[in-house]
């Protein structure tokens, strides 16, 4: 039996979890960090370069095998392969869009006062091209449609946001603001890091224009890598900062001076020359294990499990950040404690991994390889520290000091 098993999960679940060795010795309750990498994924890299160790270096075979994942990925997000650009992380796609949209002098654009600096600064870099940027306030930590819209007017041309928040876990409704923003003519940038592959996300159908995501939390799969989702009519418009060849990019020798050709409406034309083919490699069976497991099965899954431990903090006396509503609700609980750091001790010396954020909060994110069993075992260490202020003087004390 692994470190708390769930005897009555289901046949999926327990399918999923067991990719994780990790789980035999912790309960991982920090996936909005970063996963931990199945053995099946940190293989597939290895055996890349395993290949090139034996001069079997097969670009051709690359190529392709990109084009399969890029597959993958646009089935995840039910959008289209040629809608799809691989990227280094979540924060190139974001550049991507904010230096290849065609501001003009007076033009702003919206986001809020949760996000991560990932999605601000390349948003901020902006000023220096006179580009108004708005930050809307929010309230009690809650990103609403409300007050993003607050800070909208007839010059607003892109309103950014995550879909989850990582310091509070509250979740955007994105279908909404989608709609919203199509009536007006605004076009909606979605960082989808902490969702894409946990939750469901419908970029066509809710009318996303651009999804910027990484590979390395919940899509379970390694460093190095990501991809930029764009619309047609958005990627209509943006001119890259800077190119390089490509599927989608090619040189016209046969004209005087050379041309540039591109294929109209091919996301590839954001990619610049080789992608990170050994963390494709990885990726393509971190996304068959979500294939196999399901986002519809995932997300219900781990939502309840979530919505148990915000539950089970807010009565011990915790100071939850998360929403107490449920619409809002994510995999992501965060808490805010004066000794969140001696907390955070008693959690790892009890075999639970989570982090302490720069806001210096308590971020507890789970996983559909998460149990009910586990999200216990964090509530009855949680009321053990609130409980016993001897515990919580003895790991308020320097390391290697005991009494």
């Amino acid at each position: 039996m692994s470190f708390i098993d769930s005897p009555d999960a289901p046949a999926w679940q327990q399918a999923f979890r067991a990719h994780f060795p990790v789980l035999q010795e912790r309960v991982y309750a920090c996936q909005a960090y970063c996963s931990p990498i199945a053995p099946r994924v940190s293989q597939a890299i290895q055996q890349f370069f395993n290949n090139l160790s034996m001069a079997r270096a097969d670009k051709p075979e690359w190529l392709a095998a990109a084009e399969g994942v890029r597959v993958q990925v646009a089935k995840l997000i039910k959008g289209q392969a040629r809608q799809i650009a691989f990227t280094k992380n979540t924060t190139e796609g974001l550049n991507i869009v904010a230096q290849g949209f065609p501001w003009q002098p007076g033009d702003n654009m919206v986001l809020d006062d949760q996000e991560h600096p990932v999605n601000v600064v390349p948003w901020l870099n902006l000023r220096q091209r006179q580009v108004e940027v708005r930050v809307a306030p929010t309230q009690e930590r809650r990103v609403t449609v409300d007050s993003i819209w607050s800070q909208v007017d007839e010059r607003t041309r892109i309103i950014a946001v995550s879909y989850v928040q990582y310091s509070t876990g509250v979740r955007a409704d994105i279908e909404t603001l989608a709609r919203k923003c199509k009536e007006k003519g605004i076009f909606l940038v979605v960082d989808g890091i902490q969702a894409v592959g946990l939750l469901p996300i419908d970029v066509q159908g809710w009318g996303i224009a651009a999804l910027s995501c990484g590979a390395y939390k919940a899509l379970q799969g390694p460093l190095g890598l990501g991809f930029l989702y764009v619309d047609k009519a958005l990627l209509a418009l943006l001119q890259p900062a800077f190119m390089g060849p490509s599927y989608a990019n090619s040189v016209d020798r046969k004209q005087p001076g050379w041309a540039l050709r591109h294929k109209p409406g091919d996301a590839r034309v954001l990619e610049g020359g080789n992608i990170n083919y050994p963390a494709v490699a990885g990726l393509a069976q971190a996304l068959l294990m979500i294939d196999e497991a399901q986002v519809e099965r995932m997300a219900p899954w781990t939502l309840a499990m979530a919505a148990r431990l915000d539950a089970g903090l807010r009565a011990e006396g915790v100071e939850v950040l998360s929403s107490p509503h449920a619409a809002e609700q994510s995999t992501i609980v965060c808490i805010r404690h004066p000794q969140a750091f001696a907390l955070r001790k008693h959690m790892y010396a009890n075999g639970v991994v989570c982090n302490l954020l720069d806001t210096g909060s308590i971020r507890f994110s789970l996983g559909a390889y998460n149990t009910p069993q586990e999200v216990e075992h964090i509530l009855a260490l949680t009321a053990q520290f609130m409980r016993d202020a001897s515990l919580r003087a003895q790991l308020t004390l320097p390391t290697g000091i005991h009494r």
